[in-house]
């Protein structure tokens, strides 16, 4: 099976090729720029009062123009930085991910910003 996978129409397929090809800088975010995609939004917006606080994962989406897969979703929560990469064809298969996963991405953040026990936090 191949390591890229896209959702469409409920269903996982695996792609012949990488749609964001490592062109050998390291730059994962220059990769997508060059493969066409923009960042679109991400679930690590926290508010100025936790200026410093990272999210336990972190949900980030990138979209592009008149190629398909249209829609880059990058998770990333590994304290090493690994960033997991899923592709969603169209809108309507990113949402059906997103609606899937964020329940997930939302009850890890409530976790990580409420009281914490070494701040006296119970």
């Amino acid at each position: 099976m191949s390591d890229w996978l896209v959702y469409e129409n409920g269903e996982w397929t695996a792609l012949p090729k990488d749609p964001v090809p490592d062109d050998g800088s390291g730059d994962w975010h220059a990769n997508l720029r060059q493969a066409g995609f923009e960042r679109w939004t991400s679930s690590n917006q926290h508010p100025v009062e936790w200026p410093g606080e990272e999210l336990p994962i972190e949900m980030t989406v990138y979209h592009r123009y008149r190629t398909v897969p249209r829609f880059a979703i990058d998770l990333q929560g590994n304290p090493d930085g690994a960033i997991l990469t899923a592709y969603a064809a169209e809108l309507p298969d990113m949402m059906d991910l997103i609606a899937r996963w964020a329940p997930a991405v939302q009850a890890l953040a409530a976790a990580a910003l409420g009281p914490h026990p070494q701040d006296g936090g119970r």
